[in-house]
């Protein structure tokens, strides 16, 4: 392991402290670039305490009760544009995570029928595309290849950067309008998987989504309101999925049985987002976001929904206190063909529901009351408190939906209670540091199905990265 980190960490401070010196040619500065380049590196060491990745208490199945790991991830590339509107873009990625009492075949997916891993990903294509812009000298653009798609606070399309791989990662074709009060994306791709063994080019995707994000400032000034439509699809046929109907199979042997029946997803969203900005000292978020289809050929009909409202009070360290609650629909009856449960489309949610990452946009009820505070233009301090609940007591924590299930319901829905208290302090425009705290609470559901010990989370990030132009073309 030292030696790994050794190298790749003087190897990339010792070609950032080379690149001012061999380029900073100043004619650059009001020039057009043509051919950059890029670099970027982040270590992160977590431990978690009474919980890992997959479960939470003492003696999970898998992984141990206290793992302690270190994540580092390295990307670099290329941006070159031929003529003013075109841009190509090639970079890599190699993602790497040390001590992890973590097996990669734990993250195995049955889904998707191989490993989707959130922290390895070995000498990996990142962002690789190719764009046109200012089609039919219009604000119209075309984005070709892997790339993000990202809009809004993330919670509906989010790129996952916390972890290590990336949780989103797309090959897709994006149409951009832009106009002067917003604009108008649509959008065709499947998502990467993180399969440390096999080149992504080799395997299959994730899911596969057709669809749009708006966006439109209703109000500009004094203050900001914005509404963010949005609808597409998220589909996956492969015939992995298991639904709660019963089939009735013959065995070949004159008998029969009585299984759960197979298939795809089929799904659709439909919903959007509207916020205000700086309204005489208060801020305001709400998401709404309905889905239905088919899941392995159960009805699907479920829903997600947000709300923030925080106020800037007029102090020093600028004090932005928030109240926010966030709900995704659960299954009330896991026997009766009807799928309620709401998936979280393609969001993010490092930052979302706990930053410990015990919960996703599922079956959730998510009472949260947080302190942004700014002691210092390059410091930034948060605190947040969770309380979480299952929507529906008969579904499940999807931490681990097959450990953490109580389709009775006896187990009650108060899952636990979360304190999380993070640093974020920038030295300089390259080198961003943090530092944070978590400490969980677990109540009754997560006591009966899961442990009575109370967990701890420390995690200590360096992030560098930097950037130059080679060659430029001149106004």
């Amino acid at each position: 392991m030292s030696k790994t980190l050794a190298n790749s960490v003087v190897v990339l401070l010792l070609f950032s402290a080379w690149l001012p010196v061999s380029w900073a040619d100043p004619r650059l500065a009001d020039a057009d670039p043509v051919l950059t380049m890029g670099a970027g590196m982040r270590y992160r060491y977590e431990f978690q305490d009474d919980f890992n990745q997959k479960f939470y208490g003492r003696n999970p199945p898998a992984g141990t009760t206290d793992d302690g790991f270190l994540l580092g991830r390295f990307r670099a590339g290329i941006d070159w544009y031929p003529v003013a509107d075109i841009h190509v873009a090639l970079w890599g990625q190699h993602a790497v995570c040390w001590d992890s009492s973590m097996k990669d075949e734990d993250f195995y997916n049955a889904s998707f029928r191989r490993e989707d891993n959130p922290n390895k990903d070995y000498l990996e294509l990142y962002t690789t595309y190719i764009e046109f812009n200012h089609l039919f000298a219009q604000s119209l653009s075309l984005r070709v290849g892997r790339q993000l798609v990202s809009y809004g606070d993330c919670r509906i399309f989010g790129p996952g950067e916390w972890g290590n791989t990336g949780r989103w990662i797309w090959d897709a074709a994006k149409l951009s309008w832009r106009f002067d009060r917003g604009f108008v994306d649509l959008f065709y791709g499947r998502t990467m998987l993180h399969d440390v063994n096999t080149f992504s080019l080799n395997h299959r995707h994730g899911f596969e989504g057709l669809g749009g994000y708006g966006h439109v400032d209703l109000v500009q000034r004094p203050f900001l309101i914005a509404f963010e439509p949005t609808f597409f699809t998220k589909d996956d046929r492969h015939d992995n999925y298991t639904g709660e109907t019963m089939m009735y199979v013959a065995d070949g042997a004159g008998g029969a049985t009585f299984l759960r029946r197979t298939g795809d997803i089929d799904s659709w969203y439909v919903g959007g987002r509207l916020y205000g900005r700086d309204i005489h000292g208060f801020d305001f978020d709400f998401t709404f976001l309905r889905e239905a289809g088919d899941f392995a050929g159960d009805d699907l009909d479920a829903y997600g929904w947000h709300a923030m409202v925080g106020y800037h009070l007029p102090l020093p360290w600028k004090p932005f206190a928030t109240l926010q609650y966030s709900y995704a629909s659960g299954d009330d009856d896991p026997a009766d063909g009807d799928h309620e449960t709401f998936s979280g489309a393609f969001g993010a949610r490092d930052r979302m529901y706990g930053r410990m990452n015990l919960f996703h946009w599922r079956n959730l009820k998510d009472y949260e009351a947080g302190l942004e505070l700014k002691p210092h233009k390059k410091v930034r301090m948060e605190a947040g408190f969770h309380k979480f609940l299952l929507a529906e007591k008969a579904d499940a924590w999807y931490l681990n939906p097959k450990a953490y299930r109580d389709p009775t319901g006896g187990s009650g829905d108060e899952v636990g209670r979360e304190l999380d208290i993070i640093t974020t302090w920038e030295p300089s425009p390259n080198n961003v540091l943090m530092a944070g705290y978590g400490h969980f609470w677990p109540d009754e559901f997560a006591r009966k199905m899961a442990s009575d010990t109370e967990a701890d989370w420390v995690f200590l990030q360096w992030e560098y990265t930097f950037g130059k132009t080679l060659v430029a073309r001149e106004n």
